[in-house]
């Protein structure tokens, strides 16, 4: 059954509202220590489908990427490659196992094709994100991305991108997905699979 936080439900209906209450609830939640908690809750159910998704299309793999990584709690959980990969322009933290890269993905030159790349509420953020989708398709074999699914425009100040469907996603990318599903965990998200080579959409 879908659930709906307090917090979700201000930004959907609120969101100007939510933008000015959001630093010192944060504030409140890490002075409390539960900010980790629910953050990682909030995305089980998303990130169980991303897991089994990766597991599905590439059950073993020399090496994954992921761009955009974040704390690359999602890499911990997929040890079935041999190379684990996090990407992001900030440092981040370490992790047994996972290697670190710091550099913008338009700059960086991977050296191997990955079986899997990975791209999770990324692509939402940049201004351009077309030739930035377009180059994590050239660069792994099999790509699963996800994107917020029809937030409403100023629901998270972030979002640049928002609303985000299935036709702009494919104005990105320039390519239609062998699979996508929606993760219905309080504000929906988009999870598309691109997997083999597939011809590109003209316009």
């Amino acid at each position: 059954m879908k659930t709906t936080s307090i917090d979700e439900l201000l930004a959907r209906r609120a969101p100007v509202v939510h933008r000015l209450v959001r630093p010192p609830w944060r504030l409140l939640k890490r002075t409390l220590g539960i900010a980790d908690y629910w953050e990682r809750r909030r995305h089980l159910l998303y990130y169980r489908a991303v897991i089994r998704l990766a597991r599905e299309y590439v059950p073993s793999g020399a090496g994954v990427l992921d761009v955009g990584a974040n704390k690359a709690d999602l890499l911990s959980e997929l040890s079935w490659f041999d190379r684990r990969v996090a990407l992001d322009v900030v440092p981040l933290p370490r992790r047994r196992g996972i290697e670190r890269v710091t550099i913008d993905f338009m700059e960086y030159r991977p050296d191997m094709d990955y079986d899997l790349v990975l791209c999770l509420q990324t692509l939402e953020h940049i201004e351009d994100p077309g030739p930035f989708a377009r180059k994590l398709l050239e660069t792994g074999k099999t790509v699963i991305i996800s994107v917020p699914y029809k937030w409403p425009r100023g629901a998270y100040e972030p979002h640049v991108q928002d609303p985000v469907d299935e036709i702009k996603l494919l104005a990105w990318t320039g390519r239609q997905p062998t699979e996508f599903e929606v993760v219905a965990n309080g504000m929906d998200r988009l999870i598309a699979v691109y997997s083999g080579h597939q011809a590109t959409q003209r316009g």
